[in-house]
């Protein structure tokens, strides 16, 4: 699997962003950030991703908000890009918003990089199949 694929990373905590875009790029992937849900909006429709992280808990647009976007713009063109939730919070109501609102896994933002890449690979390789 190509691993200089382009990942979006969205969150509205600077270090949050960070981290998770290190772990991308040490993994080889290409990494682009957005500090909000309208920001991740914008780029999504750009159309250059092969999958988006997205921090559950942001102001203004959670990422709730934004994946049910996300969603609703591919019904119209029959994509489906991988997204993955991350949250500090850890509780199976937490966990069970992030894939009812269309994310496709959740990880806690303190997860390792081995983990990101276990979720983040086959996602990525089904993408790839369709």
């Amino acid at each position: 699997m190509p691993r200089s694929l382009p990942v979006l990373v969205v969150d509205d905590t600077e270090i949050c962003r960070m981290g998770t875009a290190l772990m991308l790029d040490q993994l080889g992937f290409k990494c682009e950030v957005a500090h909000n849900g309208f920001d991740a909006l914008d780029l999504f429709k750009q159309g250059k991703y092969a999958a988006v992280i997205m921090d559950y808990e942001m102001k203004g647009m959670t990422g709730a908000e934004c994946t049910n976007e996300i969603r609703r713009l591919e019904s119209t063109n029959g994509c489906r890009l991988p997204v993955i939730g991350m949250t500090s919070n850890d509780s199976l109501e937490v966990r069970a918003k992030c894939l009812s609102c269309g994310m496709d896994a959740v990880l806690p933002k303190d997860c390792r990089t081995k983990d990101l890449l276990d979720i983040l690979e086959p996602l990525l390789l089904q993408g790839l199949r369709t």
